[in-house]
């Protein structure tokens, strides 16, 4: 299975991947830009993809980057351009220039199982069928 990527603008940088085993692709800004302190911008990468049915890409951030990234679900459906949301959680000016990595892009094979409504106890008896209650902290 391959993730294929399109430019939507000629100056788009495809996203790369550094090693052949790195987990994630890395995205770069499209522009040269600021995000004000404690505030976020929307970074335009000028790139779309094309997500296998059954898979997702999740937006990351890159581990040497000094800001934030909101997370993100790309589904397979999605045909618009990747925008990264990065927050400036500092007091500084934060600049993004143009061709600067500032996120990654992790591809991920996904479940896509029925959702459905059940009576409130079908769902006690199946969760106390299976020893537990299921909720955060109960083993």
């Amino acid at each position: 299975m391959s993730l294929n990527f399109a430019r939507l603008n000629p100056k788009a940088i495809v996203p790369t991947r550094h090693h052949p085993q790195d987990a994630g692709v890395d995205v770069y800004s499209l522009d040269d830009t600021f995000v004000w302190p404690f505030s976020y911008r929307n970074i335009h990468t000028g790139i779309t993809a094309e997500i296998p049915a059954g898979s997702v890409l999740l937006v990351r951030p890159k581990g040497k980057n000094n800001h934030l990234v909101g997370s993100g679900v790309i589904d397979a459906g999605y045909q618009g351009e990747i925008v990264i949301k990065v927050v400036n959680y500092s007091w500084k000016f934060l600049r993004i220039p143009s061709g600067m990595a500032i996120a990654q892009l992790v591809h991920l094979p996904v479940l896509c199982e029925p959702v459905q409504e059940l009576p409130l106890e079908e769902i006690h008896l199946q969760k106390s069928a299976r020893g537990g209650s299921g909720g955060i902290h109960s083993t």
